[in-house]
């Protein structure tokens, strides 16, 4: 998909779960990977833009007192995309909106972009990636439960279940092999399910667990910039709704997702 993808088209609008515990994984420290490693966590997600037929990019160019800005959107829910598609652009736009589709790219496509951007200096284009509300608010309560209340969050929130005391993060086998991971969940439902049955293996100690939240942003800056050997124990877990998304692809493409 990202050989097919180039920006041009412009809007001028506004199952079975083995429990344990992987410590030394510190959220204020950096967790650091090779670029392959990282990119190849990053496929494992698919987000949702909107392209033309050609599969380019849709621009949409608002403009901020006398500066023009040009963003490219990017989601993690594609029932975003479509409603932001059907609701706002076939409004403003609707010949031009005919033209446009939801198409799906993996969350290193978004990463590499954004790379791209940041090198290129001058571009003016920004690539944002748009979290669904519903999670936006699970994070905004979680913090405000955990004593920290926040009016907004900016960012993509990821729950990660984790025992309260120490630096010990609840780990899941992701592959038919004994390795264990600890699995960062874009859906808080997720991350609940999977202390609800821990709960019921371990009760005594499910106690003692809670769900943290952090954002992805900061994840895949600390995933990039230092050498904890426990990074490549984390696991972006996909959403509910972008899983549904992967099953329903032919047998080849769900290989490429």
């Amino acid at each position: 998909m990202k050989s097919l993808v180039r920006w041009g088209v412009t809007l001028g609008i506004a199952g079975s779960v083995i429990f344990a515990g992987i410590s030394g994984i510190n959220n204020s420290q950096a967790l650091a990977l090779p670029q392959e490693q990282l990119v190849k966590k990053l496929q494992n997600v698919p987000v949702f833009t909107l392209t033309n037929s050609q599969g380019r990019y849709v621009v949409i160019s608002t403009k901020n007192q006398s500066k023009t800005i040009s963003e490219i959107g990017f989601f993690i829910s594609k029932q975003d995309a479509q409603k932001f598609l059907e609701g706002r652009l076939k409004k403003e736009d609707p010949q031009l909106a005919s033209t446009i589709q939801v198409r799906s790219v993996s969350l290193a496509d978004y990463y590499n972009q954004v790379l791209e951007s940041q090198q290129k200096k001058d571009s003016g284009l920004i690539f944002t990636l748009v979290p669904t509300k519903q999670q936006v608010d699970s994070a905004k309560s979680i913090l405000t439960s955990s004593g920290k209340p926040v009016q907004q969050f900016n960012g993509v929130p990821l729950f990660v279940p984790k025992f309260k005391q120490g630096n010990n993060y609840l780990t899941i086998p992701i592959s038919q092999t004994n390795e264990r991971y600890i699995p960062f969940y874009f859906d808080k439902e997720q991350a609940v399910a999977l202390l609800e049955a821990f709960k019921k293996a371990k009760p005594q100690e499910a106690k003692n667990t809670e769900i943290q939240v952090v954002d992805l942003n900061g994840v895949i800056n600390t995933l990039n910039s230092s050498k904890d050997p426990n990074a490549s124990k984390i696991f972006l877990f996909p959403s509910r709704e972008s899983i549904e998304f992967i099953r329903s692809l032919p047998p080849n493409q769900q290989n490429k997702k």
